[in-house]
């Protein structure tokens, strides 16, 4: 029999290609889950920044007035609401104690990409003195 130096090679070769299109498909596969999840964390944070702003609107108007509305819509620019398409929506709600302490609950919302999201938002507010 004659010893051939080339046999084997097709098979190295074909299992180096597999492996090679396993770690692209792999590759790509994190790829795309980065992405969804980048443009999650920015939908998210701009929740934040309208809750946080929200927050500090209803402080300011603590220390002014002395008291808060029990319900309230944003009160900052309505053009804060819409961002990239996504539509926000922002709702809150105030109650005081008889400590002289205010419970302020923001809730933020939003639809993107026919996905539905919500965030809540609780915090204790007193008036500045």
């Amino acid at each position: 029999m004659k010893n051939n130096k080339q046999e084997g090679f097709f098979l190295w070769e074909t299992i180096l290609l597999s492996m090679l299109l396993l770690a692209m498909a792999a590759s790509a596969g994190m790829y795309m889950r980065a992405a969804q999840l980048k443009y999650v964390v920015a939908i998210e944070g701009r929740a934040d920044y309208l809750a946080r702003a929200q927050i500090s609107y209803a402080q300011a108007v603590l220390d002014k007035e002395g008291r808060l509305p029990q319900r309230m819509d944003y009160w900052g620019d309505k053009h804060d609401l819409q961002l990239n398409g996504i539509n926000y929506q922002l709702n809150g709600e105030a109650a005081a104690d008889d400590k002289g302490l205010w419970q302020l609950q923001v809730e933020v919302s939003w639809e993107a990409n026919g996905r539905q999201g919500k965030q809540e938002y609780k915090r204790c507010l007193a008036k500045h003195k």
